[in-house]
C-alpha cells in the first residue's frame, strides 16, 4: 500500500483551476487577464476571495500581503506557492482584522458570490484614511451564461439570482439562497448606490472586456 495521501477529484479541480488563475494573472497577453493598477511598495494590501493567492503573487511579488478566502483548499495550494502572503480563512462580510488596516483591498471575481451589502461595509472598515478598493464585478451575462448550461436546478438557482440582483441594484440590500449562498451580478448605478451607502465617495468604472470598479 502506498504512504501518499489519495487526493480528491473536488482537491484536483481545485489545484487545477487555481493554477489557470496564476498562469493568467501573470500573463499580461491574455485577453482575460485583469490586474490591479500599480501598487506602491508600502502600501499593506489585503485580497479579499484571495483563492491560492494568485492576484498577490502577480501584483504584489517580494514584499508580505494579506489574502482572504473560504476554501481551504484554495489556501492551502497558496501556501505551497508563495512565502510571501499570510492566508486567513474567512468570509468576505465579518473579517478578523482591526479597522483601518489596510491601504489597498482587491476583490477578482470574488463580492459577487458574498452579500455585498455586509462585504461593502466591510471594506470600508477596513481601509485606511486615503485607501482604495479595487473590485472586479459580475454583469448579467455571467450567470445568464452559467444558466444557459444548467439542469432545472441550475435555472431554480438562476431566478433566485435575478431576484436578489434586482432586490440589490433597487435597495442596495441581498437574501440568501435556501443553502445559505449568495449570488448576485452587478449594475453601474446599484453599486454606486451601494458604495456612496458604504461610505466611499470617488468611484471609478470601467466596463469594457471586464466590469471593475475602484472606489476610496
Amino acid at each position: 500500500m502506498s504512504g501518499r495521501t489519495a487526493v480528491k477529484p473536488q482537491q484536483q479541480d481545485t489545484r487545477a483551476y487555481h493554477l489557470r488563475e496564476l498562469q493568467l494573472a501573470l500573463d499580461s497577453t491574455d485577453p482575460k487577464h485583469c490586474n490591479p493598477p500599480p501598487i506602491a511598495p508600502e502600501q499593506r494590501v489585503l485580497d479579499i476571495g484571495c483563492g491560492a493567492g494568485q492576484t498577490l503573487i502577480a501584483a504584489c511579488p517580494g514584499r508580505l500581503s494579506f489574502g482572504l478566502d473560504i476554501n481551504l483548499e484554495a489556501l492551502r495550494l497558496g501556501r505551497t506557492l508563495t512565502k510571501k502572503v499570510a492566508f486567513v480563512c474567512s468570509s468576505a462580510e465579518e473579517t478578523p482584522f482591526g479597522a483601518a488596516s489596510f491601504d489597498v483591498i482587491l476583490a477578482r471575481v470574488s463580492l459577487p458570490y458574498s452579500n455585498l451589502y455586509r462585504s461593502l461595509k466591510e471594506i470600508r472598515r477596513l481601509l485606511r484614511p486615503g485607501g482604495y478598493a479595487w473590485m472586479v464585478l459580475h454583469p448579467f451575462g455571467v450567470p445568464w451564461a452559467a444558466a444557459r448550461k444548467a439542469n432545472w436546478k441550475g435555472w431554480l438557482f438562476f431566478l433566485y439570482i435575478v431576484v436578489n440582483s434586482i432586490c440589490f441594484h433597487l435597495t442596495g440590500r441581498m437574501v440568501p439562497f435556501v443553502d445559505g449562498r449568495h449570488e448576485s451580478f452587478q449594475t453601474v448605478s446599484g453599486m454606486r448606490r451601494a458604495l456612496r451607502k458604504a461610505g466611499f465617495r470617488e468611484i471609478s468604472v470601467a466596463k469594457g472586456a471586464h466590469f471593475v470598479v475602484s472606489a476610496s
